[in-house]
């Protein structure tokens, strides 16, 4: 983690929400960079308040309050003022600094996500896809961007079964194209119905009927692993 996009990036992939964040300068820090964690290369948020060095990247904002004898104040003079007011512009500097670099398509992609999660895109799914992993959901949210630029396909509904199961295996029949068998090896939770569900209304093309098998392979004669007691679903 090297910036304060990347600090934040990784918190909300541990489950910290924006909110539950606080900047702060530090008081020990290297000037050669902008995160002070104990470990150089440290990959966890163990803590809401994030400690940085404000003058590795933002001098010009912050050199005068971090040093208040500067504007004529005693360092002791509104001291909780200055750091409610730094977490706060640092708050807002994030937005700028999460969007460097990131293209038209980037943000596409994010607006999605974020509709997904309000329900504004649809209001009954938004409970569901809250309990799928946060990287998991930007892959769907750019892959439904990829369905409504191409259509609908066999390929991103394969693509989004392997988003959340990359064990899966989906066959198609062969005399009947339109119905097709999807093996998941996980376990069968009512979690996980609601999330296929999900993966089949964004997803499955229309007029395809899909079956699947949780847990346990249909037996297939012939294939060994397929065929053994106690561990094959019945087709």
């Amino acid at each position: 983690m090297n910036f304060l996009w990347d600090i934040v990036l990784c918190a909300q992939e541990q489950g910290w929400k924006e909110e539950e964040l606080f900047f702060r300068q530090a008081q020990e820090y290297s000037p050669f960079f902008e995160p002070s964690f104990s470990c150089v290369n440290e990959q966890q948020i163990d803590s809401g308040t994030i400690e940085l060095n404000l003058l590795y990247r933002f001098a010009d904002m912050f050199q005068d309050i971090l040093a208040p004898e500067h504007i004529g104040l005693k360092e002791e003079e509104y001291e909780e003022f200055r750091m409610f007011f730094v977490d706060a512009v640092l708050h807002a500097v994030l937005y700028t600094d999460l969007r460097h670099g990131l293209s038209k398509r980037d943000l596409y992609i994010r607006k999605i996500r974020e509709e997904l999660l309000d329900g504004t895109f649809w209001k009954e799914a938004a409970g569901t896809f809250r309990q799928i992993e946060h990287l998991k959901q930007n892959r769907l949210a750019a892959l439904l961007l990829s369905q409504m630029e191409t259509g609908s396909s066999l390929i991103i509904f394969r693509r989004a079964v392997l988003i959340l199961y990359p064990e899966a295996m989906l066959y198609q029949m062969r005399y009947e194209r339109k119905k097709l068998l999807l093996y998941l090896s996980s376990r069968k939770t009512d979690a996980g119905e609601q999330v296929m569900r999900l993966v089949q209304d964004l997803f499955l093309p229309t007029g395809f009927e899909l079956r699947i098998f949780w847990q346990y392979h249909f037996g297939v004669i012939g294939i060994e692993d397929a065929m053994k007691l106690d561990e094959t679903a019945l087709y």
